[in-house]
This record gives structure tokens, sequence and C-alpha cells, in this order.
């Protein structure tokens, strides 16, 4: 199991949670008092795209 803090300029950090299997990652998140239906498999383009932003309108992402 591995657990990453990610932090992407222009979006709030989040927690990605990497596994096996998708049974063993819903286990950690239970662990960690995480409502399992709330986990996604969303690609950082998904993430910007969540957050309302087009990944493409950024040629250079660079923290402030």
């Amino acid at each position: 199991m591995r657990y990453e803090l990610d932090e992407w300029p222009k979006i709030p950090p989040y927690l990605e949670i990497e596994g096996e299997d998708v049974a063993s990652v819903r286990e950690a998140a239970e662990w960690l008092e995480i409502d399992p239906d709330t986990l996604t498999g969303m690609n950082t383009t998904k993430v910007y795209a969540h957050y309302g932003l087009d990944l493409a309108d950024f040629p250079q992402l660079q923290f402030d």
C-alpha cells in the first residue's frame, strides 16, 4: 500500500492511495476513516477538471 499527498499548482492537495487492487485501496480508506464510496480513480487531467480547470490551458505549471 502506498499513500501520497499530491500537491499541484492551482488546486488543493489531495491524498492518493495506491494498492494492488480496488479492494485493498477501499480497505485502506476505511482504515483511515474515509468513506470508500467517496474515492475516485481520476487522473491529473480529471482532477483539474473537477476544479473547473482545463490542464491544457497551463503549458507550464508552477507553484507561485
